[in-house]
């Protein structure tokens, strides 16, 4: 392993971490390196998989509740991935999910595990920057 690779975390085949440049490149979704220092804002989101490549990302979003018990609510395949907001260009997206999950399966709780993980990352380099300006 080189002193390269040290730097760079790379979390589920859709975002990459580099923390010697301090940049970030998003693999599935609005593909593209970034700067943690645009970083405003993120949040998780989940996309109808209907819609998937037939819309702008994330464009058909669905809400997802957290008590999801009833047999009467439609459980609706989704991809779940993360919104980044950024201080240069706007929002960008990194798509987790490669196959479409039904919320509340056990892929889908897979899934937005990594987000979360994805998510905290990036509002900890907000909150960071914050304090730097």
């Amino acid at each position: 392993m080189s002193i390269s690779t040290l730097y760079i975390n790379k979390i589920a085949d859709s975002i990459l971490f580099d923390e010697k440049n301090k940049e970030f490149t998003i693999c599935d979704g609005s593909l593209g390196t970034y700067k943690f220092c645009d970083i405003v804002r993120s949040q998780i989101v989940y996309e109808h998989a209907r819609y998937k490549g037939k819309s702008p990302l994330f464009s058909h979003r669905v809400l997802i509740s957290t008590f999801n018990t009833s047999i009467f609510i439609e459980l609706k395949k989704v991809y779940v991935g993360v919104e980044i907001e950024l201080s240069n260009i706007g929002k960008v997206y990194v798509y987790i999910s490669k196959n479409p999950v039904i919320q509340h399966n056990f892929q889908f709780e897979e899934d937005y595990k990594i987000a979360k993980q994805i998510d905290k990352k990036l509002k900890r380099m907000a909150i960071e920057k914050n304090r730097l300006d």
